[in-house]
């Protein structure tokens, strides 16, 4: 069983230990370059079209076997049409939570310094 991972970034040493110990994966798989390229750019503007996962969808449809999972993350519109053409096809179909931890500093003129962290909890399957 392979989990396919379409995000805009590699995953985290956490993530992919929760994959090996949660869902007995035996291969990871990310886009090919030029795919990952497309998902990482979908247009922000304009209307959506069909054709920007196209190509995506293609590549999935050689790719995937029944029992495979995927994880799912990107821009929304593109994120949710992929995500609902997966889960028509029989596959599960997961996203990760994060936890966020925010610091605040005042600075001495008066402005405040903020930084976030963002700390993976778990991955959740799309319902």
């Amino acid at each position: 069983m392979k989990m396919f991972v379409i995000l805009s970034h590699t995953l985290s040493e956490i993530q992919i230990q929760e994959i090996n110990d949660r869902f007995k994966i035996d291969d990871i798989v990310y886009l090919p370059d030029s795919l990952q390229r497309m998902w990482s750019n979908i247009p922000p503007s304009g209307e959506w079209q069909d054709d920007f996962l196209r190509k995506i969808k293609n590549w999935l449809s050689e790719h995937l076997k029944k029992g495979d999972k995927l994880i799912v993350q990107g821009e929304f519109g593109a994120t949710f049409c992929l995500v609902q053409w997966l889960k028509e096809r029989g596959h599960a179909v997961y996203y990760a939570t994060t936890e966020r931890k925010v610091e605040e500093e005042q600075l001495k003129d008066g402005t405040i310094r903020t930084n976030r962290v963002f700390q993976h909890v778990n991955f959740r399957e799309y319902p």
